[in-house]
């Protein structure tokens, strides 16, 4: 059944044709437009003669109704959509009146639905196309415009070949033949606007066929997937991190049992690397120590393809504009070239490395605590080889190389039968000792004990001046002190310091043999193993104390006490405790502190205190006895 059409009535129209209408056509005629809710169509009845048609054009369809022969022309001239002529036949007129208003409606709503569905096409975010068999673009949307700043003619002049990336078209040419051959295609490719940008899209085509089963064009959309690009590409990122990662870490694994096994210097250098040099992605590895007065790193071990790049960079002259393994030892960090072809500061050595077939390049600082122990310099067959992640670990690698030379240095010093004697002359104020020796006292180092926290607790033995004023000079200056001890010469004050040249110098296996400071002038005697790069060391002292110089190197024997291991059955904090409470006086007749006195400069309770150094005392003891007392014997007695 048809639906009801309202429609306004303008002019005298027959009652028998309102009648018609309704019964026999389901056209029910109004006479205002608020007697129905937005009518359909106007049947215009207004006699020309009486002043033209009624409509404002705010009704569509028009249909004039008119009666006068020969007016056809004049009454669609006037503003008429369609017109009928009635003849007097009411049911005749009707059925005619009826047809036209069911045609203009059926016309008028398909051009509404047109208009509709191009603006809904046009709105969409993402573009879409229809091009015939010919590749010329018959329609398309306004984001087709919008995306690649093309206007409407030059899109019509173009192909799609014409809007995506030139290395794309063979894939787009190919989902086209694709779409006709199987009726549906997808792929994508990067639309190249007028300005020369790249957006990844995804397209699908959809083939549109005839009556007869032929295609005669395609039609589809394209999606812009540059979030989706940029997703994917993250995760490779990452997956390529995490390959990284595991690559290195398989390296570093193997490197660390090396230096857990190596007992010298050169063993640790030699085979890290020859384990790097190993690895596929490193072509050539070699580590050289840092010469701080010639701002150089000299080879001492290398390893893979390319020995021969070390003769040519020997022969070079390098200033501090050149990216080198010397701008990793004064900068402390990782240095990189990614591409040795062109990066600016390796334009010295670019010919010897690219004669190597090194493409890129890393040179790895090897510093623990403060102290730089050489250079390691990594090289890639391959530019950009060094991400962040591997870079990171790299440097993580340095340092644990820098340790485990420290830890074989402090070994050999522990074992050398013979040492190195080097004598500082210390200016340098940030020292409290020497700081506080320009007022008067006279101050010897007798002991210290390290901190958790780094720290270091100096006691130090005062003449000239009563031990008080030292600790007055100390608060003022900020440092905490307070006096051990006091005996007719002066006494002895207990400062807590963050810096010592001590803590320079364990890096390299020395200790302090003698500590003195007066008149503002520090003296500093150390021991250092046999075999030490001293200029290495002083290099360092200087580094962190600038007003030190070396006035003596002397090679000597060393001075050993019968070999004992009494305070190898000692825990750490037992040994600490124990080294506290003989420097503080403790074991001193009368003594010098009280247990509750050096308790509290611990931070632990008189308890405490003394449960260490009774078990402290019994160990000892045991230890001297070594089983000469059988505690069987002393319990049956």
């Amino acid at each position: 059944m048809a639906a009801t059409i309202h429609a306004l009535v303008a002019g005298p129209v027959d009652e028998r044709l309102r009648r018609s209408l309704r019964h026999d056509h389901g056209i029910v005629t109004v006479e205002t437009t608020d007697a129905a809710d937005a009518p359909d169509c106007l049947l215009d009845a207004t006699p020309l003669a009486q002043g033209g048609l009624a409509s404002d054009g705010s009704v569509r369809p028009h249909v004039a109704l008119y009666e006068a022969a020969g007016a056809p022309a004049e009454v669609l001239s006037s503003g008429a959509d369609r017109c009928v002529h009635l003849s007097g036949d009411a049911e005749a007129d009707a059925a005619a009146v009826a047809a036209v208003v069911r045609s203009a409606l059926g016309r008028e709503r398909g051009t509404r639905r047109d208009a509709l569905l191009r603006e809904a096409i046009d709105e969409l975010a993402d573009v879409f196309f229809l091009f015939d068999t010919e590749l010329r673009f018959i329609a398309w949307n306004r984001r087709v415009s919008e995306v690649t700043k093309y206007d409407d003619d030059e899109i019509a002049a173009m192909r799609p070949a014409d809007l995506v990336a030139v290395e794309d078209v063979v894939a787009v040419s190919a989902a086209i033949q694709r779409a006709i051959r199987e009726g549906r295609a997808r792929t994508e490719a990067d639309v190249v606007t007028r300005d020369g940008e790249r957006i990844p899209y995804e397209f699908t085509g959809t083939a549109l066929t005839d009556e007869e089963g032929d295609v005669i064009g395609i039609c589809g959309i394209g999606r812009d997937v540059s979030d989706r690009r940029r997703r994917e590409r993250t995760r490779e990122r990452q997956a390529e991190r995490l390959r990284t990662l595991n690559r290195v870490n398989e390296v570093i694994r193997n490197v660390n049992k090396d230096l857990l096994r190596a007992s010298t210097r050169e063993e640790i250098v030699q085979s890290v690397c020859s384990r790097l040099a190993a690895e596929d992605s490193y072509r050539f590895a070699w580590l050289g120590e840092y010469d701080a007065a010639r701002d150089r790193v000299d080879p001492v071990a290398h390893a893979g393809e390319g020995a021969s790049y070390l003769d040519a960079r020997r022969a070079l002259s390098f200033d501090s504009d050149d990216l080198t393994a010397a701008t990793a030892a004064r900068n402390g960090r990782v240095e990189v070239v990614q591409y040795v072809a062109d990066t600016p500061g390796a334009e010295r050595w670019r010919e010897a490395a690219l004669d190597c077939g090194f493409e890129s390049a890393a040179a790895i600082p090897l510093r623990y605590r403060d102290v730089t122990y050489g250079v390691l310099c990594v090289y890639a067959s391959r530019p950009d080889a060094f991400d962040a992640t591997e870079r990171d670990v790299l440097g993580e690698l340095g340092q644990t190389i820098a340790y485990a030379i420290s830890a074989v240095e402090r070994r050999r010093a522990l074992i050398a039968d013979t040492v190195v004697e080097v004598e500082f002359r210390v200016d340098d104020e940030s020292l409290f000792p020497v700081a506080a020796s320009a007022d008067g006292p006279r101050l010897e180092l007798v002991g210290a004990v390290p901190n958790e926290d780094g720290t270091h607790v100096q006691f130090l033995r005062v003449e000239g001046t009563p031990p008080e004023e030292v600790v007055d000079l100390a608060i003022e200056r900020g440092v905490e002190a307070t006096v051990s001890h006091a005996d007719a010469d002066g006494g002895v004050v207990r400062v807590v310091v963050e810096a010592t040249v001590a803590d320079v110098l364990a890096d390299f296996g020395g200790v302090v043999h003698e500590s003195r400071a007066r008149d503002g002038v520090g003296r500093v005697v150390a021991l250092l193993p046999t075999g030490t790069n001293v200029r290495q060391v002083v290099t360092a002292v200087q580094g962190r104390f600038p007003g030190t110089t070396l006035v003596a190197r002397r090679e000597r024997t060393r001075d050993r006490k019968p070999a004992n291991s009494l305070t190898d059955e000692l825990t750490e904090r037992q040994r600490h405790v124990l080294r506290t409470a003989y420097l503080s006086g403790f074991f001193d007749t009368p003594r010098a502190n009280t247990g509750a006195e050096i308790a509290e400069s611990l931070d632990i309770s008189t308890a405490t205190f003394h449960e260490h150094i009774r078990i402290a005392e019994r160990k000892l003891v045991e230890a001297a006895l070594d089983g000469a007392v059988d505690r069987s014997d002393v319990r049956s007695a």
